[in-house]
């Protein structure tokens, strides 16, 4: 596969099924891979906790007591949703008290990141990276041992791609991002 058509090609995919299953082998191999993104000082400012499948369940229920307390939908609907992923990653950046070092970290990891969902894509693994709210809650960061000088950033769900050929290439924004000095 040629860069840019997988840099075309991937896509979040959210479709996702009970049978699902994911290669952990695969995956462990992707994150490998994937550290061999640029980073200032070979500091690698990242970190994933895996949630394996059989692990989501319990992982849900600990998140929804905490992010959906008394809304019984809301976990319910959480739980169908994270058992029927083939497993989960969350994202964690390591943070720095000093701006320039901060800002490196922050670029190193979207680079890692790009690189993962792309090894990912070449694997046969579909990915979508979510951002709820939920996740700055201190008791949330807790339930996968975030650090206090760590932040995370998302959960990167983990899926098939069995319906990425339904996905049409929605056209990206390209006009108007170059200016000239």
């Amino acid at each position: 596969m040629e860069l840019q058509d997988a840099i075309a090609q991937r896509r979040s995919i959210k479709v996702f099924r009970r049978d699902m299953n994911i290669d952990d082998d695969a995956l462990y191999e992707a994150i490998q891979r994937a550290t061999d993104a640029p980073n200032h000082g070979l500091r690698a400012p990242w970190r994933v906790v895996h949630i394996a499948k059989h692990r989501l369940g319990d992982m849900s229920k600990q998140l929804t007591e905490i992010a959906f307390p008394n809304l019984r939908k809301k976990q319910e609907d959480h739980y169908k949703v994270a058992t029927n992923l083939g497993g989960m990653l969350a994202l964690i950046v390591k943070e720095d008290p000093r701006q320039k070092e901060s800002l490196e970290n922050n670029m190193a990891f979207g680079a890692f990141a790009q690189n993962l969902m792309l090894l990912l894509f070449e694997a046969g693994i579909g990915t979508c990276w979510k951002s709820p709210a939920y996740i700055f809650n201190p008791e949330i960061r807790k339930i996968f041992g975030v650090k206090d000088d760590e932040r995370l950033v998302g959960l990167l769900y983990l899926t098939d791609l069995e319906d990425l050929e339904r996905m049409p290439h929605r056209e990206r924004q390209h006009n108007q991002i170059i200016d000239k000095f």
